[in-house]
C-alpha cells in the first residue's frame, strides 16, 4: 500500500502550515536568535550571565503550562517567517516552491560558526534536510521521511552573507523520491551541493 492520506497514517501527525500566526512571534523567534549570537560571542562580567539567566527564566515561566499537541503549535510552521518562526533553524525564507523545485533565500549567523567565522559543517546538512522536506511537499508527496542525505562541501560558507539554496526531485522510483539541490553565494560561486532520498510512508509508518 502507498495511501499517504490523513488519518491513515501511522501515529504520524498531519502538521500544516500555519498562515495567522499572532505578529508578535516573529520579534519573539529573533530575539532568540541574537540571544543565541551573543551567547556564543560575547564575554560578560559573570554577574551578567547571572542576571541574564533569571531575565530568562521569567520567560519561560511566562510561557510554561501553554503547551499544546504539535498539530497546535505555531513556531516552526509559519512558512513566511524565516526559519519557519522555529529559533533553531537558520534564518532562510522559501522565496518559490512549486511541483519544478523550490528556492530559498537566507544567511547563517555567528551562532552557526564551526571555527574561523565558517559555517560549521552540521549546520549545513540541516539546511538541506529542511530543503528536501519543503521540495517533496511543493511537489504534492506527503508523507515522506529522509532515507539519506549526502553533501558535499566546495567552498567555505560564510556568515552574514546573503545566500541561496534551490533543490528539485531529480528521479521517482516508487516511493523513493530523489533529491538534488545546490547552495550558492551571492556571486552565484558553488558553495555547497547535495542529494538525498526522501522515502514516502506507507500508512502503518509513523
Amino acid at each position: 500500500m502507498t495511501d499517504t492520506a490523513p488519518g491513515t497514517r501511522g501515529g504520524f501527525p498531519d502538521v500544516r502550515t500555519v498562515e495567522d500566526a499572532p505578529e508578535e512571534l516573529g520579534p519573539f523567534v529573533a530575539a532568540l536568535r541574537r540571544l543565541q549570537d551573543l551567547t556564543v560571542s560575547t564575554n560578560p562580567d559573570s554577574s551578567l550571565w547571572a542576571a541574564a539567566t533569571a531575565h530568562l527564566d521569567s520567560a519561560c515561566a511566562l510561557l510554561d503550562g501553554h503547551q499544546v499537541p504539535e498539530t497546535e503549535v505555531q513556531a516552526g510552521r509559519v512558512l513566511s517567517l524565516p526559519g519557519l518562526a522555529h529559533p533553531l533553524m537558520p534564518p532562510w525564507t522559501v522565496t518559490d516552491a512549486g511541483t519544478h523545485g523550490v528556492t530559498m533565500n537566507g544567511h547563517f549567523t555567528r551562532s552557526h560558526v564551526g571555527g574561523n567565522n565558517a559555517v560549521h559543517g552540521g549546520m549545513i546538512p540541516l539546511l538541506y534536510d529542511w530543503l528536501f522536506g519543503m521540495v517533496v511537499t511543493s511537489a504534492g508527496i506527503r508523507l515522506t521521511r529522509t532515507g539519506y542525505l549526502h553533501a558535499d562541501y566546495r567552498k567555505i560558507t560564510p556568515i552574514d552573507e546573503p545566500l541561496t539554496a534551490q533543490g528539485r526531485i531529480a528521479e521517482i522510483d516508487g516511493r523513493k523520491v530523489f533529491i538534488s539541490a545546490t547552495m550558492t553565494a551571492a556571486d552565484g560561486s558553488l558553495l555547497t551541493e547535495a542529494n538525498g532520498l526522501m522515502v514516502r510512508l506507507l500508512p502503518h509508518q509513523p
